[in-house]
């Protein structure tokens, strides 16, 4: 095989081109999304985030696409580390979905309060919900521990996931702690998209959030007036 065409330069150019033309109204709808919430915070410079995002969502879409078609066909043969890096990809565009969107909030709170007449697109119900599931997922993620873990009035019984069947399986997780973590439990739903088990304490509800759901309400942000 030509050596030129091995170069990793090339794959990754190759495998962004590829998740465009195999999802070209999603990549048509990110662009459209980046207009639409720029505007809610004069950043210009947001539309590139915003587009950024994007593309990493076609490839991820792509790699979600074949593992699900691979498993449909009795899946790949030999190693496979796809898996692996399409979860480190998921977790990196988790965090960067998370800043755009906790810019959008921020800025639309300063203009507020400057006496700015503001979109208040950051209010809207959809807004929020994705907000809240994205900002507990990036906790975890970045930081190793439970989003707002300082507002824990007691410290947390938790359950090790996945079992060890011995004395280890149940902990306690204390804010005040300086050596405590949190590991997210993590699957892969039925559309091959990783899933993560978040943990809101504030309520007390635990549940799964699938990476592909998060990418197809971020695009709906766009009909949202």
């Amino acid at each position: 095989m030509d050596s030129e065409l091995m170069q990793v330069s090339n794959l990754i150019t190759a495998a962004f081109d590829v998740a465009k033309t195999q999802h070209p109204d999603e990549a048509s709808k990110w662009i459209s999304l980046s207009y639409r919430l720029v505007g809610s915070t004069a950043i210009v410079m947001l539309a590139v985030s915003i587009q950024r995002a994007g593309d990493v969502d076609l490839v991820l879409r792509c790699m979600e696409d074949e593992a699900a078609s691979a498993k449909s066909t009795g899946g790949r043969q030999g190693i496979d580390l796809s898996f692996h890096y399409q979860k480190m990809i998921s977790e990196l565009w988790v965090s960067s979905c998370y800043e755009i969107l906790r810019t959008i909030k921020q800025r639309e709170t300063e203009q507020e309060a400057a006496g700015l007449q503001v979109q208040g697109r950051s209010r809207t119900a959809e807004f929020t919900t994705l907000f809240a599931d994205l900002e507990l997922l990036r906790m975890p993620m970045d930081k190793h521990e439970i989003a707002k873990d300082k507002q824990l009035t007691a410290p947390l019984i938790m359950q090790r996931s996945p079992p060890k069947g011995d004395n280890t399986d149940q902990y306690i997780y204390d804010s005040s702690d300086p050596t405590r973590s949190h590991i997210m439990p993590t699957g892969i739903s039925k559309r091959a998209s990783v899933t993560w088990q978040v943990l809101d304490h504030r309520s007390g509800r635990q549940y799964w959030v699938e990476r592909r759901d998060l990418a197809d309400r971020l695009l709906a942000l766009a009909d949202v007036t």
